[in-house]
């Protein structure tokens, strides 16, 4: 159970440290404050450190020293993934990531886009090489003859595999533990690991980036995976070894690629994924971070703590999420 009694039968001491979005974040949740059903101060001052009991956090903020909160405050991340914040060591109090309807909603559109662009080939008729009428005459697989693996099905990859369940895609799932999901196939471990990767036309990566996860993608686990696949990564970029990867593509292992994610953000011009025929480079937008909405889903969560329930998101750090 969380250790946050201090938030319970309190009144909410709110500090917002989220670096170049601070005012946008006060000004939406000075407004969503009055509905609760309980009272909450937004602390302006630092100094009055001590009195705060929850802290909204970006990693961008100015604050990187938590000592000076209380260790019973609670910090809700503005993100889904918290590696780069749980390396601050001074981080004693709970950390929540974000989990929130509308982030969820994008990420399975955001995914679910990019396998149709596939799977329509719609590169052909978008950057046409000459302009004039072309004659296509390839026949395309339907859905239901498509096999999609996902890596990873917490909540933004269980929403990614609904969407293309809805869409008659083949879809199975993997994680690092098992997974109970109506509908969906779940495999684990090495052996499930090696299933999905052989089988699937379509691999979308949405791991969060643990010791066990890091550098899945490899040369190794990219032997194992059927010829002429197409990868998506929305997961993390260290989930990916490059070279290893550029490599696969070069040799015609795999077929295509979009990556949202990178090892190194922004990713460095000089990087050669941006020159890569078969690479599809997006700046990291597949599931960003909604104002409104995240505001209200950590407010629906400092409402659990207050009824004395645990967070959802509470981040287990020595899994890293």
């Amino acid at each position: 159970m969380l250790m946050c009694t201090k938030m319970i039968g309190f009144n909410l001491n709110i500090f917002v440290a989220t670096g170049s979005k601070t005012t946008e974040y006060k000004k939406i949740l000075e407004k969503e404050i009055k509905a609760l059903s309980f009272e909450c101060n937004i602390i302006e001052d630092i100094s009055r450190n001590s009195e705060v009991n929850a802290i909204i956090y970006s990693d961008d903020s100015e604050i990187s020293d938590f000592s000076i909160f209380p260790d019973e405050a609670v910090i809700f991340s503005i993100f889904a993934g918290v590696e780069k914040t749980l390396l601050n060591k001074s981080i004693r109090q709970p950390l929540v990531r974000l989990i929130d309807i509308e982030m969820t909603e994008c990420m399975a559109e955001w995914c679910a886009a990019h396998v149709l662009r596939y799977h329509l080939d719609l590169d052909v008729f978008i950057k046409p090489e000459k302009n004039e009428w072309m004659s296509y005459s390839k026949e395309r697989l339907l859905a239901n003859q498509v096999n999609i693996g996902i890596l990873g099905l917490g909540t933004l990859g269980s929403a990614a595999a609904n969407k293309l369940r809805k869409l008659d895609f083949n879809v199975t799932g993997w994680s690092t533990t098992q997974k109970n999901h109506s509908g969906i196939k779940s495999l684990v471990g090495l052996n499930g690991l090696a299933k999905i990767l052989s089988s699937s036309d379509y691999l979308i990566l949405l791991l969060p980036l643990t010791e066990e996860t890091k550098n899945i993608i490899n040369s190794g686990s990219l032997k194992m995976v059927k010829k002429g696949a197409i990868l998506i990564n929305a997961g993390r970029g260290g989930l990916i070894e490059d070279n290893d990867l550029l490599e696969a593509l070069d040799r015609g292992k795999l077929s295509r690629c979009t990556l949202d994610v990178f090892n190194e953000e922004p990713l460095p011009p000089e990087h050669p994924f941006w020159a890569h025929e078969k690479v599809t480079v997006t700046p990291h937008i597949s599931a960003p971070t909604r104002l409104q909405s995240s505001i209200k889903s950590i407010l629906r969560n400092i409402a659990r703590i207050k009824k004395g329930l645990q967070p959802i998101g509470l981040v287990q750090k020595e899994r890293f999420y």
